[in-house]
C-alpha cells in the first residue's frame, strides 16, 4: 500500500467518524434538522471521496503526476455546504449567498482546469483562481459578518469561530497546490496527499465538531430570528 493510499484511508475513516455526531443529532432531534443535515453531508461526502481515492478510483494522469478528480468533486460539493452553514447562522440575502457559491465554485473549478493545463496557461488559471479567492475572502470576512450583526453573542461567537477556521485553512490550499506535483513540483505526491488530508480533516471535521458543540447557539438563533428582519426592514 502506497503512502498516498494510506492517507486516503485515514481521511475516509476520519471523515466517517466526523459524520457520526451530526447524523445522530439529525436522527434524534427534531429541531435544527437542516443544520445537522448540512453538517452530516459535509463529512459524509468527503468520506465517499476519500474511500473512492483509497480504492484507486478517479485518478487522472497529467504529465506524469496524478490529478485526483474525487478530491475536486468533494470540494465542489462540500465547500458550498460549509458556506451554507455559515449562511444559516447569519441568514444573508440570497444574492449574497449566490455570490459566495458562484465565486467558490469558480475557485474550485480553476484548480481542476489549472491541473489539466501546461505552461503559462496553467499559471494563468491558477492566478485567476487566486484573484477570485480574494473576492471570496472579502465576502466571508466583510459581507457575512455584517449580515450576522444583531444576533446574540453566542451566535456571533460560533459564527466567528467557524468563519475564522474556514478562512485560515482555505488560505493554505492554494499554497499547497502551487507547491504540489501539479504546480511547481516541490512536494512529492505522498507529502501533498498527507498535507491535503490533514487540512481536509481539520477544515471539515473540525468545523463539524465546533458546530455541534455550539448547538446551543441554534436555539438562540431561533429566539433572535426576528431581530435581523427588523434591522433589514429599517435599512
Amino acid at each position: 500500500m502506497s503512502a498516498a493510499t494510506s492517507w486516503f484511508w485515514i481521511g475516509a475513516i476520519g471523515m466517517a467518524a466526523g459524520t457520526v455526531a451530526p447524523a445522530w443529532r439529525l436522527a434524534t432531534e427534531r429541531r435544527h434538522r437542516a443544520h445537522y443535515a448540512v453538517l452530516a453531508l459535509i463529512t459524509g461526502i468527503a468520506t465517499v471521496a476519500y474511500a473512492t481515492m483509497a480504492l484507486g478510483i478517479g485518478g487522472i494522469d497529467v504529465g506524469g503526476t496524478v490529478l485526483y478528480l474525487p478530491r475536486y468533486v468533494d470540494w465542489l460539493l462540500t465547500t458550498p455546504l460549509l458556506v451554507l452553514y455559515l449562511g444559516l447562522l447569519c441568514r444573508p440575502s440570497r444574492r449574497v449567498y449566490a455570490a459566495l457559491v458562484a465565486v467558490d465554485v469558480f475557485v474550485m473549478g480553476s484548480g481542476v482546469v489549472a491541473g489539466l493545463l501546461d505552461g503559462t496557461a496553467k499559471y494563468a488559471m491558477y492566478l485567476a483562481g487566486s484573484v477570485a479567492y480574494l473576492g471570496l475572502l472579502w465576502l466571508l470576512l466583510r459581507t457575512l459578518p455584517r449580515a450576522a450583526t444583531g444576533y446574540s453573542d453566542r451566535v456571533d461567537a460560533v459564527f466567528t469561530k467557524l468563519r475564522n477556521l474556514t478562512v485560515v485553512l482555505w488560505t493554505l490550499y492554494p499554497v499547497v497546490w502551487i507547491l504540489s506535483p501539479l504546480g511547481l513540483g516541490l512536494l512529492d505526491v505522498g507529502t501533498e496527499v498527507l498535507v491535503v488530508t490533514y487540512l481536509d480533516l481539520i477544515s471539515k471535521v473540525g468545523f463539524v465538531v465546533i458546530a455541534v458543540n455550539g448547538r446551543d447557539a441554534l436555539d438562540s438563533l431561533a429566539d433572535d430570528a426576528a431581530v435581523p428582519v427588523e434591522r433589514s426592514a429599517a435599512d
